[in-house]
């Protein structure tokens, strides 16, 4: 609870908060932890366990494509579309298939495949600006994702050389082809040249005797010229096409290769993603967290009142005890008189200690002021007022004090149960009602404690206790040497009873369930008090964790511990 005075809080954490809300809620801490874990188990047992491999590819510029054998660009989305194709992925069957020599190692590579099922998971990226495709396989087993990645690098590289190969193929065969004509032709040419040459001469023979013969030979000169063009142009075509041929040599043998496998891919050591142990781990720390900020948020929100410094500044008074936790064996019925069981475990024997406490404070309040009339109450039922109330004035009687404890609870009496007294009985209701005599009973057992009983339930509980009949009766026994008088009443916010009686007594005690009281309660009962008139002479905390040491911390009731093991020994 983070109450403070003038109800201001601060927003600053601090450390020590953080560790006091681990303290309070470290169950809630420790379930949310194993809940992460549990979390992380159940998603690393249920999820299906994956390899990548990643190949590297490094892509050179080829001249297929280009102008007049230059290297063309690379565009590597280009190259990305064929390497995930299906031709690419038919190539790269092959190679599986040529690896799988055996029905194992087939079923390993997940062989037979369609190119459909094994493009499935390929995957090819490429950073721009760069000249590496990065060709990674998924699958479920390690060797499979290496063997598959290698084999697609494989054969886009092959199929990309390949267009290269083919490229420079594809010129030497069309040059060659061009060479073998222009030599047929100019075999077929020189053929008629010579012809052409033999006619020449008998024509120059016959050319003096006739015209005819003149205008012959002027013929065959024309065509001789026309044979011996066209024999220089087949032969520059060639020289032309021979040169090509030189050409394309000359770059099939200087260019880089089409493309380069520059790193195979590797079996991948681990699964992909977070290892298992590191997801449990991540589960673990994530619950952690999310239990540590839970206990901060819920304690920030909580205005229980657990600390003695909530109490006292709500109250505006002193806490004069702080009552451990009882066990369960120990919270109802005369078991809960703590102050009459011997031995015990440590728990108990701090119980008692701090009633003995208790007692000492009010011993003061009665030497320094007078307080010898109280009233015992809470702000709500169930908080564990009765049992304060009995304990209490168990705790004085066994030092020698007269103690009266009077039932005034008209409504649901306790203390006739605990200490296993008849209830319905006349009492307290029948004297405030002067129906009856006051009768203050000796409780059986215990040396120096009367109890009043409460008796019938009245019908009006609240009048009957703001009665002239209340403060007689108190007067009365303050006459009769009674050197403490214990009012049990109602709770302040359940009824005005206790704020009817208080009137009439030295002084209220609060009891304040640590458990179960609220901050704006005890803000409500300090009102309540304060304006009838009342008396608040401190608080008893009830129900306060039994501290049993940890980090930064001392253990409160070491000193019980060994008390009670030398009492069990005894």
């Amino acid at each position: 609870m983070m109450y403070q005075a003038n109800n201001q809080t601060t927003d600053a954490a601090r450390l020590e908060d953080y560790i006091q809300a681990v303290s309070h809620r470290k169950w809630l801490v420790l379930a949310l932890a194993l809940l992460g874990l549990l979390g992380a188990f159940v998603f690393a047992s249920g999820r299906t366990e994956s390899y990548t491999a990643t190949s590297t590819v490094i892509v050179n510029p080829t001249p297929v494509g280009g102008d007049a054998g230059r290297l063309t660009g690379v565009n590597l989305d280009r190259e990305r579309q064929i390497l995930e194709s299906t031709e690419t992925a038919e190539v790269a069957i092959v190679g599986l298939d040529e690896v799988a020599t055996t029905p194992e190692l087939q079923a390993l590579l997940g062989l037979p495949a369609t190119p459909e099922v094994i493009l499935e998971d390929l995957d090819v990226s490429f950073q721009p600006d760069s000249e590496a495709l990065e060709v990674a396989y998924t699958s479920p087993n390690a060797e499979r994702s290496r063997v598959t990645a290698n084999a697609f690098a494989t054969a886009y590289v092959g199929t990309r050389e390949g267009e290269a190969v083919s490229y420079y193929q594809a010129i030497f065969e069309s040059n060659n082809a061009q060479v073998e004509a222009a030599s047929a032709s100019i075999d077929e040419t020189q053929t008629l040249l010579a012809q052409a040459r033999q006619d020449r001469v008998a024509a120059a023979r016959d050319a003096a005797d006739s015209t005819a013969a003149q205008e012959r030979l002027t013929e065959l000169d024309s065509l001789i010229a026309v044979y011996q063009a066209d024999i220089a142009n087949l032969n520059i075509r060639i020289r032309t096409a021979e040169n090509n041929i030189a050409t394309a040599e000359q770059q099939d043998a200087t260019r880089p290769d089409a493309a380069v496998l520059s790193r195979r891919a590797v079996q991948p050591a681990a699964p992909d993603g977070i290892g298992t142990t590191l997801t449990l781990v991540g589960g673990l720390a994530l619950g952690l967290l999310a239990g540590v900020v839970g206990a901060f948020l819920l304690e920030r929100l909580d205005t229980t009142a657990r600390d003695e410094e909530d109490v006292a500044l709500a109250l505006g008074t002193t806490v004069m005890g702080s009552i451990p936790t009882l066990g369960i064996g120990h919270r109802s019925g005369a078991s809960s008189l703590v102050m009459l069981s011997a031995g015990g475990s440590s728990r108990i024997a701090a119980a008692r200690e701090a009633f003995r406490r208790l007692r000492s404070s009010l011993q003061f309040l009665n030497s320094s002021s007078g307080v010898s009339s109280l009233i015992v109450t809470s702000s709500a039922p169930a908080e564990g007022k009765s049992l304060t109330s009995a304990n209490l004035s168990i705790a004085l009687a066994q030092n020698g004090s007269r103690v009266v404890l009077v039932s005034a609870d008209l409504r649901r009496p306790s203390l006739e149960r605990l200490f296993g007294m008849e209830a319905s009985r006349p009492g307290l209701s029948e004297y405030l009602s002067n129906t009856a005599e006051l009768n203050a009973e000796k409780v059986p057992g215990i040396e120096n404690l009367w109890l009043i009983r409460a008796g019938r339930p009245p019908a009006n509980p609240g009048e009957l206790l703001n009665s002239d009949r209340f403060e007689q009766m108190v007067k009365e026994l303050e006459r009769e040497d009674v050197e403490y008088i214990v009012v049990d009443t109602p709770p302040v916010l359940s009824t005005a009873d206790a704020m009817s009686a208080a009137r009439y007594v030295d002084g209220v005690i609060v009891v304040v369930d640590t458990e179960r009281t609220e901050t704006s309660d005890l803000l409500q009962v300090r009102a309540d008090l304060e304006r009838s008139g009342s008396k608040l002479l401190g608080a008893v905390m009830n129900r306060q964790k039994f501290d049993r040491g940890g980090l930064f911390r001392r253990d409160k009731y070491a000193y019980y511990k060994a008390d009670s093991r030398r009492a069990a020994g005894a």
